[in-house]
């Protein structure tokens, strides 16, 4: 029989996804029942059309298909005897709807059992997902993931969230500084494992020798990819590029041409909101006065602001007015990247450049921050390396011969 702990769930709590146990028998890593069925729950996606409206479900969907999985299984020494560490505790961010998907599809393939904490909001995506799994759930085939999955949604509480904490093994903690800050306060096992991941802010790279040079076509295929980036979670995702770093000899020729083109994009994808234009005035207005950073903002149009910086700095992590606003930055060289890196500082993606340039300017820099480097409209893509945390190999322990 099983061994299980059966939750303390009271009417604060609700029960999403799973039931009221868990398990507390691990698994290997990448364990090919897990693999199968996360194949599954790819399948179900895409059988509804209907889903094809949520770039952010269907991208998942792509994610945890059979075949990538298997390729992502490749990096890792599967001969190694890895099992998980027993009872992971999740906790998502409240601004991204699809984080909690990849966070559980981290724990079950790093062979842990998952109590995860859901938004408090309801994101049509969210829900969609959460019914596939329930229905999936219930399959035979399935039923011996049903105490590995508990899925559970309830307002903020300390004493519900230290309850959860004492009892798993690990935490992965999503929420952010004041989050990270508060459950940091809680009591945890003296072997509870906690991966947490702060505020973040991001970076793109543009070479204006190649915007110049680009064809229309071309160009419109960047500035896509640019606007995917940047607007499909309204700049709030901490890989979503904050601001746009201008480099090479032609920048005010670049910039012109890039805007052009950008302008046309955010007019027709971008649906105008008053709520979305106000909350950008007066977070710009909140920074002005709150902080040290001396700058101009330039309306291009209520949808795309460009924050002009007096001087160079790091404190441009510190600007993070959202929904279409972009710090921009003229750099001369690749070496004074670092006068704009803090250890906040988490993507950097890039369009018109050689990728080990840049590579080697951060890594001869020593510069704190800096996780990824990716090309533009790669920002948003999720990794088992996230943070420069691999999180299975965090998440699980070598029973070494």
């Amino acid at each position: 029989k099983e061994d299980v702990v059966i939750l303390k769930i009271n009417k604060k709590i609700n029960v999403i996804v799973g039931k009221k146990k868990i398990s507390e028998k691990v698994h290997k890593i990448f364990d090919q029942k897990i693999i199968n069925f996360l194949d599954y729950i790819s399948q179900e996606i895409f059988k509804d059309k209907k889903n094809f409206e949520f770039k952010d479900l269907v991208t998942f969907a792509f994610w945890i298909r059979k075949k990538n999985i298997l390729k992502i299984s490749l990096q890792y020494n599967l001969k190694n005897k890895m099992l998980g560490n027993g009872i992971v505790f999740h906790l998502s961010p409240s601004n991204i709807p699809m984080n909690f998907a990849y966070s559980l599809v981290f724990g079950l393939l790093s062979g842990n059992n998952n109590i995860l904490r859901l938004p408090s909001k309801k994101f049509i995506q969210t829900e969609i997902l959460c019914n596939i799994l329930n229905r999936s759930l219930k399959k035979k085939k399935f039923i011996f993931l049903q105490n590995k999955i508990c899925l559970i949604r309830y307002e903020k509480s300390d004493e519900i969230s230290q309850y959860f904490s004492k009892i798993a093994d690990a935490r992965l903690i999503w929420g952010g500084d004041n989050t990270i800050t508060q459950f940091k306060k809680f009591y945890t096992s003296p072997g509870c494992v906690d991966i947490t991941f702060p505020d973040r802010y991001s970076l793109a790279i543009l070479g204006s020798e190649k915007i110049i040079n680009s064809s229309n076509s071309e160009l419109n295929r960047v500035v896509e990819k640019f606007y995917n980036d940047s607007y499909i979670m309204d700049q709030k995702g901490c890989s979503s590029p904050q601001a746009i770093v201008w480099f090479g000899k032609k920048k005010n020729e670049a910039k012109i041409k890039f805007y052009k083109f950008f302008s046309k994009i955010i007019d027709k994808k971008f649906e105008y909101d008053l709520a979305i234009t106000n909350e950008k005035i007066s977070n710009l207005s909140v920074i002005a006065a709150r902080s040290k950073i001396r700058f101009k903002s330039q309306f291009e149009k209520f949808n795309l602001v460009k924050i002009k910086l007096k001087e160079f700095n790091t404190e441009i992590e510190k600007i993070r007015p959202y929904n279409g606003s972009f710090v921009e930055i003229d750099l001369k060289k690749m070496g004074d990247i670092k006068k704009i890196i803090s250890k906040k500082c988490q993507t950097i993606s890039f369009f018109g450049l050689d990728k080990e340039m840049i590579n080697r300017s951060i890594l001869e820099t020593g510069a704190l921050g800096v996780y990824r480097i990716v090309p533009i409209g790669r920002s948003l893509d999720m990794s088992f390396v996230w943070d420069g945390k691999d999180l299975i190999y965090s998440l699980s322990r070598i029973v070494a011969d």
